[in-house]
Order: C-alpha cells, then sequence, then structure tokens
C-alpha cells in the first residue's frame, strides 16, 4: 500500500518576486549637471572659451605686439532620446500575485538611468589625455595588462596627465571597473570605507591616491579587428554573441558579403555593425532581439591600415572571437581594451532636460494600459571638460 496525497498539496508563491540586479550609474556623481535649471526650454547650450594669450619680452620704450583675441563657440544639443514601454491587461493586473505595472516600471527606470551612464561613459575618446602602456615602460599604443605590480604607476600616470594640464588636485574622480578593482585589492588598498553616507552611493567604493573611486559596469569597451585578407566563405566574426557570417550570397540573419577584396567586406561588416536592421545587396540585417545588442555598438573602418575598430558603450567588457581561415587575421589582444576614466569632477557636462518618468495611458480597444517612460537629455565633454579627463586604457582580451 502507498498513500496518494499530493492532490492536497499546496503551492506556495512568495509574497515578492526575485531580486532584480541593476548596474549602478555614476554619471550623476562625476557630471557637470549644473546647466539644467537654465536648460527649463530650449535644446542647445552654448559655451564658448577663449583664446589663449601670449608672455613677450618687453623693452622700455618700445610697442607691445598685440595679441587678436578669439572667442570660439562649442555647443551641447540636446537630442538624447529613449523610450520604453509595456502593456498590462486589467485581467493580468487583478489575477498577478504581483504588481506588474511597479515593478516593470522599476525596471524601466533604471534601464533608462543605464543608457545616460553609457552614453555619458561613452565619452571617452574626447578626453585630451590617455594613458597606455606606453606611460608605464612598456609598448606605446599597447592596452595596459593591469596588475598589482603596476597599477599604482597607472594611477600616478593618470594624475600626472591631469597636472601637466594644470588642473587643479581637487574633486578627483576615478571611474574603475570591477576587474580593476579586484587588482587594487589585490595590492591592498581595498579596505571598509569610513565615509558615511557617500559609501556605496553612485558606486562609491573608497578613496584612494586622491581619486574618489566609484566601481562600474558601463565603461566601454573597444576592439580592433586585422583583416588583411578576402574572408573565406563561411568565416565568422562574433560581436557580443552575435555572429557575423561571410558568404558569396546574403540570404541568412548577420551574413555579410563577400566583395571580391577585404576593403570591401570589412566595408560591409561596418556597415551592418552600423545599421544592425537593414537589408540590402552587402548584408542582411540581425534579428530583432541582436539588433537592441547593438544600440551602443559602432564600427570603424580603416581600409589604409586594413583594420576594422569597434566600440561598445556600457559594455564593461566587449567580448569579441572569429574564426578568420587566413593567418593574422584576427582580433589584436593588445587593441582590446577597457576604458577606465579619470580626472575632476564636472569633465563631463550632462544636462538632463526630462528625467525618467512614467506615463500611463488608456488603450481604446483593450481592457488596460500601456505604461510608457521616457528620458531627454544631452551630454557633452566641452573643451575645458577634455583637459580634466584622462582615457585609462586597460587590456581587456582575458575578461568576460
Amino acid at each position: 500500500m502507498a498513500n496518494s496525497l499530493s492532490a492536497s498539496f499546496p503551492e506556495i508563491w512568495a509574497k515578492e518576486q526575485q531580486e532584480v540586479f541593476y548596474k549602478e550609474n555614476v554619471a550623476m556623481a562625476v557630471s557637470d549637471t549644473s546647466f539644467k535649471s537654465m536648460m527649463s526650454r530650449g535644446d542647445t547650450l552654448n559655451r564658448p572659451y577663449r583664446s589663449t594669450l601670449t608672455v613677450q619680452s618687453y623693452t622700455r620704450g618700445t610697442g607691445i605686439t598685440i595679441d587678436d583675441l578669439t572667442d570660439t563657440n562649442e555647443s551641447l544639443t540636446i537630442n538624447n532620446e529613449y523610450a520604453t514601454g509595456f502593456y498590462i491587461d486589467n485581467f493580468d493586473n487583478i489575477q498577478s500575485n504581483y504588481d506588474v505595472a511597479a515593478n516593470y516600471g522599476r525596471d524601466a527606470g533604471v534601464a533608462l538611468s543605464n543608457q545616460v551612464d553609457a552614453d555619458v561613459l561613452g565619452d571617452y575618446a574626447d578626453a585630451t589625455s590617455t594613458v597606455d602602456d606606453g606611460d608605464i615602460g612598456g609598448t606605446a599604443g599597447n592596452a595596459i595588462a593591469l596588475t598589482t605590480t603596476n597599477v599604482l604607476s597607472v594611477l600616478g600616470a593618470a594624475k600626472r596627465k591631469l597636472q601637466k594640464q594644470n588642473i587643479p588636485m581637487n574633486d578627483l574622480f576615478g571611474v574603475i571597473s570591477p576587474e580593476f578593482e579586484e587588482i587594487l585589492v589585490q595590492y591592498g588598498a581595498g579596505r571598509d570605507t569610513t565615509m558615511g553616507d557617500e559609501a556605496n552611493k553612485n558606486g562609491f567604493i573608497m578613496k584612494f591616491y586622491g581619486f574618489n573611486l566609484h566601481r562600474s559596469n558601463q565603461l566601454a569597451g573597444s576592439a580592433v579587428l586585422a583583416m588583411a585578407t578576402e574572408p573565406t566563405a563561411n568565416d565568422t566574426v562574433v560581436i557580443e554573441g552575435v555572429t557575423f557570417t561571410f558568404v558569396a550570397s546574403p540570404a541568412a540573419a548577420g551574413d555579410v558579403d563577400l566583395s571580391g577584396t577585404a576593403d570591401g567586406t570589412r566595408a560591409n561588416l561596418a556597415s551592418l555593425i552600423n545599421n544592425p536592421g537593414t537589408t540590402n545587396a552587402n548584408h542582411v540585417a540581425l534579428s530583432a532581439a541582436d539588433q537592441r545588442t547593438f544600440n551602443n555598438i559602432s564600427a570603424t573602418n580603416d581600409d589604409s591600415a586594413d583594420e576594422l575598430t569597434v566600440v561598445a558603450k556600457g559594455v564593461g567588457v566587449l567580448n569579441v572571437s572569429e574564426t578568420l581561415t587566413a593567418g593574422g587575421d584576427e582580433w589584436t589582444t593588445t587593441d582590446q581594451a577597457q576604458h577606465n576614466l579619470f580626472g575632476r569632477k564636472g569633465a563631463f557636462t550632462l544636462v538632463m532636460q526630462s528625467e525618467p518618468s512614467v506615463k500611463v495611458r488608456d488603450v481604446d480597444d483593450k481592457l488596460g494600459r500601456n505604461i510608457l517612460n521616457g528620458v531627454l537629455y544631452g551630454n557633452k565633454v566641452f573643451a575645458d571638460g577634455a583637459k580634466q579627463l584622462v582615457d585609462v586604457q586597460i587590456k581587456s582580451d582575458t575578461y568576460s
């Protein structure tokens, strides 16, 4: 005999859904956001800068050479517009065990804030100064293989680059990756902070060597594909898990046409990366899901160098691979870089004209509502901000 009582066993549902872990945002902590009050309307912020005066020797009784004064304008355009939306049926809302609108609405707001961070931290190329392997005794132009042995040299080089631009040494920040933080901890810099409410706010982790350090998973990554030879049919390139396949007759999503020359095929690949939703004779559009992956990824083709440079904002680490047949055609490991940022607060300018805010709209022909959210902002590194920013290029080919 065996009892059969399972029909009476209840199923228990947790009071709350599982926790969702978000990327921490740091842009507001390191940017100049003071222009928001001025930009309640309009779409352009203008900030001119002055020309430099020269000092000359003076001989008594002789004329002084008069410098011409030149003001040069720089402008920030508020044109970053992003939105999210989802539908909730009234009956689903009644029968759900959870507050669907609140939970997904929270997710939407964080996703939009993450996009702001990706755009701000993605402006690394505007930095006046860079720190690469050549700045710590290695090979100029190569990304730095960060270790406990050289991490202090990297921080010292970043501070030196700021000092050479005559930047005041107050309000310094560093936006570093978990990989960079790990090396600092191994070195022995990690400690429990005693800085009160600032700890763990906007990714803040500690103050070290004069820098307020913020951890971020949204730093930009870049990689260089060396491709001097026309690929063989069915060779592939993989970027962030999305496969691009070189074929003679593109037919499937992600197919790239073999043009007959390496330069032409490389240009076709760049075109699809930059236009992932476009199908033409040179390539076939990516799937809808893969297109979203490439919202913050761009490519630049260089025929003279036989290279394709790919930049991804907000990824932390740009993951790439390939199955190219020709020897030497590969992702160059010394050029796979994660762009950690050091500088003085205000190096970035961020104008949030409309912060993420939820709008609820009834749907005419449905028993439910659309939950909408959007953000409107502009970001820029002005000329004075560029001098206050250092792009520290860390070798990332072994990261994941």
